[in-house]
């Protein structure tokens, strides 16, 4: 059984790619229920205004981007995981190979 060598880069590829997602929303992953702005919390009727965007959020639209950012950091543990998984199918392959 040949080893593949595409199978090492997917790999790679993926525990990069999912790692970046994890650590750029590892904030709404780890804060819990807590909607923040500009890392102060937020209440029910509240409003976010960055001066640097020049807009200006609901405390309701803060609270779907923090449940976005944290389905995009779960998605990217999970492709975190699977390079992960495809790196130990490689080793093992390699190694029944190599006998």
């Amino acid at each position: 059984m040949a080893t593949r060598p595409w199978l090492k880069v997917l790999a790679f590829v993926l525990v990069i790619v999912g790692s970046a997602m994890f650590f750029i929303n590892a904030e709404a992953l780890l804060n819990g229920d807590a909607v923040e702005c500009d890392g102060s919390q937020m209440r029910p009727g509240q409003w976010c205004t960055s001066f640097s965007g020049g807009g200006s959020l609901s405390y309701d639209d803060e609270k779907k981007n923090e449940a976005r950012g944290e389905l995009v950091g779960y998605f990217g543990v999970g492709l975190g995981t699977l390079g992960i998984g495809l790196f130990v199918r490689h080793g093992i392959a390699a190694r029944r190979s190599s006998r």
